[in-house]
């Protein structure tokens, strides 16, 4: 039998609802988490962070990230999780995905949102990391208010836990 696979989840969070999350997705799937930190930590705080925020992603600024604690390699699945800003994944995830897409193996994807613009943040996410995922999950503030955000992570965890399921039935077959 196959060692089971290692999962590590990477995110960005501003206001920890992405954090939130993660923490869930990484204790359900008995995986690592890495948070992304940028080398200006108090740059994106407070109404103004917020501004700046919405301005980088629009104009495509890349963030300064600082190195990373895990090494991808060691991994099977990545999950990265991201806020969606003006329908787009957050600059450090933007960034992070355009620096490392090439040593990523299976991926899946989330994003939080206030209302909308989860579709377009997954295909940005995919373009990025010039992966299809196995699974995505989009969790709204109206979902976090109410149950379906419990729900939704419910099910993406099974999503993947199914796809790994799979594959290593698969590989059990060769």
């Amino acid at each position: 039998m196959n060692a089971p696979s290692r999962i590590l989840v990477v995110f960005y969070s501003r206001s920890e609802t992405t954090a939130e999350v993660a923490g869930r997705l990484a204790a359900e799937l008995q995986g690592d988490f890495e948070r992304l930190h940028e080398v200006e930590f108090r740059r994106r705080a407070g109404p103004l962070g917020f501004l700046l925020s919405i301005l980088d992603v629009v104009r495509e600024r890349p963030a300064h990230l600082q190195p990373m604690t895990h090494t991808l390699s060691d991994y099977d699945v990545v999950l990265i999780g991201t806020p969606v800003w003006a329908a787009r994944a957050s600059t450090p995830v933007a960034t992070w995905l355009s620096l490392h897409w090439h040593q990523l193996n299976t991926v899946a994807f989330f994003c939080t949102m206030g209302k909308r613009g989860s579709e377009s943040t997954l295909a940005q996410m995919e373009r990025l990391a010039r992966r299809t995922p196995i699974a995505t999950c989009a969790i709204s503030a109206p979902d976090i208010q109410g149950d379906a955000a419990v729900e939704k992570v419910a099910r993406f965890v099974l999503t993947i836990k199914d796809a790994l399921a799979a594959r290593e039935r698969e590989a059990a077959h060769r």
